[in-house]
C-alpha cells in the first residue's frame, strides 16, 4: 500500500475507541513502521516508560484524560519527543507545545502517512 523505508521506527498509537486504534495500526505498519498500542494515558506511559518510542500519535479525547495530558506525560519523560494529537474538532483550541503536530481525524491515510514521514525523515537524519 504505502512504500516501507522506515524500517527501525517505533510509534505508539493511543486512543480508547479499538477500531480507529486498529485501523491506524494496520496503516502504519503497511507503511513500514513498528507500532505499540495503547487504549488510555496510564498504559501509554507504561509502554513509553519501557519500550523504545520515537513517535507518539495519540487521539485528543481519551476516557477521563485528553492527548495533551498524555503528551505532558511524554514530555516530562522525553523532552524532544515528537507527537502527534488527533482531533475531530473543526478548530482546535489548546496549547501549541507539548503536543508538536495537529492532524485532523477526518484526513485521510495518506495525509496521516504523509505527516508521519514528514516527522519521521528527520528523527532517522538525526
Amino acid at each position: 500500500m504505502y512504500p516501507s523505508h522506515h524500517h527501525g521506527v517505533t510509534i505508539l498509537c493511543v486512543d480508547d475507541e479499538e477500531r480507529a486504534l486498529v485501523v491506524r495500526k494496520m496503516v502504519l505498519e503497511s507503511a513500514g513502521y513498528t507500532v505499540l498500542t495503547a487504549d488510555n494515558v496510564l498504559k501509554a506511559l507504561e509502554i513509553f516508560k519501557n519500550r523504545h518510542v520515537d513517535l507518539v500519535i495519540t487521539d485528543h479525547l481519551l476516557q477521563r484524560e485528553t492527548g495533551t495530558d498524555l503528551a505532558m506525560g511524554v514530555r516530562r519523560l522525553s523532552p524532544s519527543l515528537p507527537i502527534v494529537v488527533l482531533t475531530g474538532a473543526v478548530e482546535f483550541i489548546g496549547c501549541v507545545d507539548p503536543p508538536d503536530y495537529y492532524l485532523h481525524k477526518l484526513e485521510g491515510p495518506a495525509e496521516m502517512i504523509a505527516k508521519v514521514r514528514s516527522i519521521t525523515d528527520t528523527i532517522v537524519r538525526a
